[in-house]
């Protein structure tokens, strides 16, 4: 077997149904000969994120490949895997290289040395023989640890070489471990002690699957939920402890309790500080449980670190509460879930005014609030884009499933939300898969509506355009006064139209609704739609 050969037959071994890529691959040829499909996208950065999403939605079990030609193809998917990298999404990257007689010399694009600083791990393929021995490591380091993008750059020479042996490659097992029990046990005794106490959940709870376990660990200690952007729908934000996301926009709840609390249980987590990070006021004590030692004690210094996976860190601690308090939830659970739903009735009448709002061009709560009516939360993937759209849907948006919300966004990459959408229906078919984007992101990869067309992947996009971009003028006020520089235009829906995909352009709020419905008809009927609201700019967010 040739390198490519072997490469493609271990992707198939290891359940791989699709690869995202731009062509050329030195690779392609080989995967299309094993019933691998190649989902082409007009551009690598997109390419990358439909892999990116598809690695989030599948949660561990299911990694996105992504491949491209040597060179440009090398040089355009930087961004792509950039944005996987700052939020921890495992994504496997094979790009080529133009021979292994051309290591070194200038001016050849050196793969491995450029992408080291945004991969878990980067390396080259040196021959055929050694295919396997790459890819089992490659595939050790997606399933184990911290998540990230793991990069495996293929010259031509090696994808055509023969290999002088047989394939010796079997998929290698998850790595996960647990915290030390001494430090369980104390961390249990500080968050007993805690008059307050709060767990904050971030996405490594998503990816350890530990939904279940974090919510019987809240139940048990009486603590509200907090999440960060990334770790949005850890848990069922309709339990009665759920108090909602707390990032650069969060909710009123998330913001009280984060401010009123003595002791934060932070899992998953790597608390670190952003803007688009929780905003954790001083004087709080820590316990702090993640997979990753480099986290510890790095922005805020941790009382108790549990060092693991988080749902084995999520059972121990379970099981040493029960050790300490026995089975029966504590006597202050009832009057904190009382007090959490007047906060969450405050919370929604604060935004009732907006979310029902008659006034043209469109609200976009109203938008929101129309979508959230008609579309049951189970059976759907909702995500945002970058500025206004996430910033006004993070934190109103109700999410009762693991990934039934992706949040993303330490790397503010305009227009990731199209390709993660089309990543994740392929993860997910049986889901409606949307996402919410503005007229400025729509500019950046609008053109891969056709993607989704010619790929037969039904996503529903609500394109939210207010023809400008959003917080631009808070960092220009001078020029955007003189030149109008956050000021954009176009007829969005007509270019998705010549593009082929379902399309509706609506102007007045009772118009809304039945476009929503129009729109997840086309889906269910194997069309991708965009939905084009003509909205207003709405000032008013939950920003803190």
């Amino acid at each position: 077997m040739t390198g490519a050969e072997i490469v493609a037959s271990i992707l198939k071994q290891e359940g791989v149904r699709q690869v995202f890529c731009f062509p050329y691959s030195p690779i392609l040829e080989a995967l299309s000969e094993t019933g691998i499909r190649p989902i082409v996208a007009r551009q690598e950065r997109v390419a990358e994120n439909m892999a990116d999403g598809f690695s989030r939605t599948c949660l561990g079990k299911q990694f996105g490949v992504v491949t491209v030609q040597q060179a440009a193809g090398t040089e355009n998917a930087f961004a792509g895997i950039a944005q996987a990298y700052t939020d921890s999404s495992p994504v496997l990257f094979l790009p080529g290289h133009p021979g292994r007689e051309l290591v070194g010399v200038p001016p050849t694009f050196d793969a491995v040395r450029n992408f080291a600083a945004v991969t878990k791990w980067g390396d080259m393929i040196p021959s055929a023989r050694s295919v396997s021995q790459r890819m089992r490591r490659a595939y050790t380091l997606l399933r184990s640890g911290r998540p990230g993008p793991v990069m495996l750059e293929i010259p031509v020479d090696v994808a055509n070489e023969q290999a002088d042996e047989p394939v010796d490659y079997s998929s290698p097992p998850t790595v996960r471990f647990a915290a030390d029990a001494d430090a369980v046990r104390d961390a249990v005794t500080l968050l007993r002690s805690a008059e307050r106490p709060l767990v904050l959940a971030g996405q490594g709870v998503l990816y350890a699957g530990a939904s279940m376990e974090l919510t019987e660990c809240a139940e048990r200690l009486a603590a509200p939920v907090v999440t960060s952007m990334l770790g949005k729908s850890a848990i069922n934000e309709r339990h009665p402890l759920a108090v909602g996301p707390a990032a650069l926009a969060r909710t009123d709840m998330a913001a009280h309790w984060l401010e009123t609390c003595d002791v934060i249980f932070a899992v998953g987590t790597s608390l670190t500080k952003g803007i688009f990070s929780p905003k954790i006021p001083p004087g709080k004590r820590f316990v702090h449980a993640t997979v990753d030692a480099r986290d510890v004690n790095k922005d805020y210094v941790a009382d108790v670190p549990l060092l693991g996976d988080a749902r084995l860190v999520l059972r121990q601690m379970n099981e040493e509460l029960n050790r300490q308090q026995g089975a029966e939830e504590p006597g202050r659970s009832k009057p904190l879930k009382d007090e959490i739903a007047s906060q969450r009735l405050a919370w929604r009448e604060r935004w009732s005014r907006l979310r029902s709002s008659d006034e043209t061009p469109l609200n976009p709560y109203r938008v929101m609030d129309e979508f959230m009516r008609i579309v049951d939360p189970a059976d759907a993937i909702v995500t945002h884009d970058s500025g206004n759209p996430r910033d006004q849907l993070l934190p109103v948006y109700e999410s009762v499933t693991p990934r039934g919300y992706l949040g993303w966004g330490h790397s503010t990459q305009l227009g990731f939300s199209l390709g993660a959408t089309m990543g994740a229906k392929l993860a997910a078919p049986e889901k409606l898969a949307v996402n919410f984007m503005g007229d400025a992101a729509f500019g950046m990869v609008g053109m891969d509506v056709e993607t989704a067309v010619r790929e037969e992947i039904p996503i529903l996009t609500m394109l939210l355009n207010n023809s400008a971009m959003g917080n631009y003028e808070r960092n220009i006020p001078r020029s955007s006064e003189l030149y109008g520089t956050k000021l954009l235009s176009g007829d969005y829906s007509r270019v998705a139209e010549g593009l082929g995909a379902f399309t509706r352009r609506v102007v007045k709020p009772g118009e809304i609704g039945p476009a929503i419905e129009a729109g997840i008809a086309a889906t269910r009927e194997g069309r991708p739609a965009l939905l084009e609201f003509i909205t207003k700019e709405e000032p008013e967010m939950a920003i803190g």
